[in-house]
């Protein structure tokens, strides 16, 4: 099933709202329920869009007639992206992210499975982005180049997963403070942070030899075991198994994990059911005890003082 163009054009409307005020919206998609929140602050702004579920066969699409670089964080979910002239139904699935620049084209989205899609983008208007790369990464001054001549490019996150420094700084984007310049402030600090550490990994990739020491195939087994971990956070193997289940023994799996991934293979869990609890307590399909239990917490206390510790506030607080 794909959404017609008529339901598609009003994406653009978005970018009207009044600077600084967070916008709570409704995606325009037929047959689908989807949801998300925008806000602008001067040449940045920030577009957070959740699918909640469809068909597998559900698409829809739309004109990217403004002219934004965007940085792209699919934060749950995959579906299939087209750009034209750039990209061709690239899987784009949670842990994903990009730059990208590709105004005056059809963007078209395919669901992937029927759990839905949630993307954080923040679109940053041409003449900023090229005074942020020459400011601050003069190491990608081509990508500046690219943007003044108007030519379109699409760059890869050399990672399939997210770091958890940029895990924490997504967790903190809409912890926005009520007065309209300190807001403005974070909005800030938050996308320079995010642009920071998508530069920060793109240039590790381009510039470093590999320091890890770990063979292609190891690292394809971690890999494995990391989306293994990903399908089943709710019933999680033990070391052993999980060893067993990606063909490496435990310490290879232990030590390779750290080194690939920056955390150990229970903090990867741990991490990974909090931002899992943290969508549904935003979601309000079920209260908090009912989250926590759900999510293998025996004690709601343990899981207030775990979230409390990732996200600097308690699951109730989220609400407020």
């Amino acid at each position: 099933m794909e959404s017609s163009p008529a339901h598609a054009a009003a994406f653009s409307d978005v970018f009207q709202i009044p600077e600084g005020e967070v916008h709570q919206y409704r995606l325009p998609l037929p047959d689908v329920a989807g949801s998300g929140k925008f806000i602008v602050c001067g040449d940045i702004a920030i577009a957070d869009g959740n699918v909640a579920g469809g068909t597998a066969d559900f698409s829809w699409q739309h004109y990217n007639e403004k002219a934004f670089v965007e940085l792209n964080f699919v934060m749950a979910g995959q579906l299939f992206q087209t750009h034209e002239g750039l990209m061709q139904r690239q899987l784009l699935k949670q842990g994903y992210s990009n730059i990208l620049y590709n105004p005056g084209s059809w963007e078209k989205n395919e669901l992937a499975g029927d759990k839905g899609f949630h993307n954080l983008g923040v679109h940053i208007r041409p003449e900023k982005m090229m005074a942020l790369l020459s400011s601050y990464a003069p190491e990608l001054q081509h990508l500046a180049e690219k943007i003044d001549k108007g030519e379109h490019f699409v760059l890869h996150s050399p990672a399939a997963y997210f770091s958890p420094q940029l895990e924490y700084v997504l967790g903190q984007v809409w912890e926005t403070p009520a007065p309209l310049g300190l807001r403005r402030l974070h909005v800030e600090t938050q996308v320079l942070q995010l642009f920071y550490l998508q530069c920060a990994a793109t240039m590790a990739a381009l510039h470093a030899a590999p320091a890890d020491g770990l063979r292609t195939a190891d690292r394809d087994r971690l890999q494995h075991a990391r989306q293994y971990l990903l399908d089943n956070l709710l019933l999680p193997p033990t070391l052993s198994e999980l060893a067993r289940i990606c063909g490496l023994n435990e310490f290879k799996l232990k030590k390779g994990f750290r080194l690939l991934f920056g955390q150990s293979v229970f903090g990867f869990v741990s991490n990974e059911r909090l931002n899992t609890a943290r969508q549904q307590i935003l979601q309000g399909d079920h209260n908090i005890s009912e989250i926590a239990y759900a999510l293998g917490y025996t004690h709601p206390q343990h899981f207030h003082r775990a979230f409390k510790k990732k996200f600097g506030l308690t699951p109730g607080a989220l609400l407020k």
